[in-house]
């Protein structure tokens, strides 16, 4: 005998988990039971249910609500049993959590529209329901719930939550009608389109309004992702003395400074701010504030960008108290992946006592600079820009050092460099220190080592060559088994040098 559970019997799982506002829906769901009559309390599940009305689209693919599945019944009969005669009602899951989720999952795009309840009584239960709720419950033609529509705002709990003046149109406003709003209006991602729009086409008055209200939180403002524009835009059409105001609310700090300009926005203002920098009063300003950070600054990519701004667009007398800390903290700085780069910059772009301060501290530490993955850019760097007296210099600090640094990863670029960039004399000294080392035979068969060979056989010439071509040649059979050793001797068979 099939066995039969009361309508109101609890089911598995109960949707107290999943609607906070169950015991308003239960209690009302009870008073209309009673009113109405509609079903008894000894009313088995299978009569209940054949009442319920089902409205959807069927013919829609993967629309998520089929017919198979749904609530069950007995605890044996749960699984996609038939309801009469082949028919079943509810969407195809196979618990009451997995229902609720899917067809009561606020805020879905979904615009399937699905009733679970008669179609006599669904219309004043769900209404009720959804006042519970604190939801706006707009209904079709078929008066069936539209979940796709439920405001869940009230259920939501979003930190973010923008002010509701802004969801009110802000084209027809002015910016007088938006005083004392302006700030958090510039954080605002289309409130800052609008401030821009507006400050463009402001009047003296509505400019003077704005910069009262932004020029305490500037140094805030600069670093936001929306505001900054806005800072921008101010600072484009402000006057000369409002300019100075922002220039010194900016260098007030100089902590604060480094930390503009450490955020990708904040650079972006910084720059922006340089730009309109016109007398030498404000240049010297903001640079005796920023080269306190300069250490700082190298080492990060936004922060090099400014560097860069200064370096290319200031005068000599302008970056020399910051190019002075850069030479100070050449060493760490070219130890780091950005700060190489900036270094770089720096050699390019000074002159006089700063840029022979720079080659004095590099050239100083250009040993050990030599072995390091990022300061041996440097050291090349130097060789690049191929300055005799500063070149011979770099040599003679790296002299007796050159077989080492033949077999390192990265100071045998710095060796090859030498070689390739030096005049022939140099190069005949570096050559001769290799063939004179101990271990110049292991050079033929190192990884690293085996380019420098090669570089010196490129350079080389006459009795050095020959003394090179003498080395091969006395190592020839050991390095025809040896992968790196073969190298070497590819570097012949490409010059037709094969009678070795």
């Amino acid at each position: 005998m099939e066995s039969t559970v009361p309508f109101l019997s609890p089911v598995s799982q109960s949707p107290e988990n999943h609607f906070s506002f169950y015991h308003n829906f239960e209690l009302f769901y009870m008073e209309n039971i009673a009113q109405n009559n509609s079903f008894d309390q000894t009313q088995t599940l299978e009569s209940a249910f054949s009442g319920l009305n089902v409205s959807g689209y069927p013919d829609l693919p993967d629309s998520g609500y089929q017919f198979g599945g749904g609530f069950a019944r007995a605890g044996q009969d749960r699984n996609n049993n038939v309801i009469g005669e082949g028919t079943k009602v509810g969407p195809d899951v196979e618990s009451w959590g997995a229902f609720m989720y899917s067809s009561y999952q606020l805020g879905s795009s979904r615009n399937t529209e699905f009733s679970i309840l008669p179609s006599s009584n669904q219309t004043r239960l769900l209404s009720a329901a959804a006042s519970a709720a604190g939801c706006t419950m707009p209904f079709g033609l078929n008066n069936n719930i539209n979940r796709s529509s439920f405001n869940t705002s009230k259920l939501c709990n979003n930190n973010q939550t923008r002010p509701h003046w802004l969801h009110e149109p802000l084209n027809c406003l002015s910016l007088g009608d938006l005083r004392g709003r302006l700030v958090a209006l510039a954080k605002d991602q289309y409130g800052c389109k609008f401030l821009q729009k507006s400050v463009e086409k402001a009047s003296k008055e509505e400019i003077d309004m704005v910069f009262m209200e932004v020029i305490d939180h500037v140094c805030e403002l600069m670093s936001n992702s929306f505001a900054n524009f806005v800072v921008q835009k101010v600072v484009d059409v402000c006057s000369e003395e409002q300019k100075n105001q922002i220039l010194l609310m900016v260098i007030k700090n100089r902590f604060r400074l480094v930390e503009i300009c450490l955020n990708l926005h904040g650079a972006r203002a910084v720059q922006k701010l340089l730009e309109k920098l016109t007398t030498q009063q404000q240049i010297s300003l903001f640079m005796s504030a920023l080269s306190p950070g300069a250490v700082a600054l190298s080492k990060d990519l936004n922060g090099h960008r400014v560097i860069q701004y200064c370096l290319k667009n200031f005068s000599d007398e302008d970056n020399k108290y910051f190019l002075n800390v850069v030479a100070n903290n050449c060493y760490q700085i070219a130890l780091d992946k950005c700060g190489c780069c900036a270094l770089k910059h720096c050699l390019d772009h000074s002159n006089g006592e700063a840029r022979a301060h720079l080659f004095q501290e590099i050239i100083a530490n250009a040993l050990n600079l030599a072995k390091d993955q990022y300061g041996n850019y440097v050291v090349q760097h130097i060789l690049e820009l191929k300055e005799t007296q500063t070149t011979e210099s770099l040599l003679r600090q790296l002299q007796g050092n050159y077989a080492s640094l033949s077999c390192n990863r990265y100071g045998s670029n710095v060796v090859e460099r030498c070689l390739l960039e030096s005049q022939e004399p140099l190069t005949t000294r570096i050559i001769v220190e290799l063939l004179r080392s101990p271990i110049v035979s292991t050079l033929l068969l190192d990884p690293f080592g085996n380019y420098v060979i090669q570089s010196a056989l490129s350079v080389s010439k006459g009795f050095v060559f020959d003394a090179l071509l003498n080395l091969v040649q006395d190592h020839y059979p050991i390095m025809r088994s040896h992968s790196y050793g073969k190298w070497v001797l590819a570097w012949f068979s490409r010059r037709k040098q094969i009678h070795i």
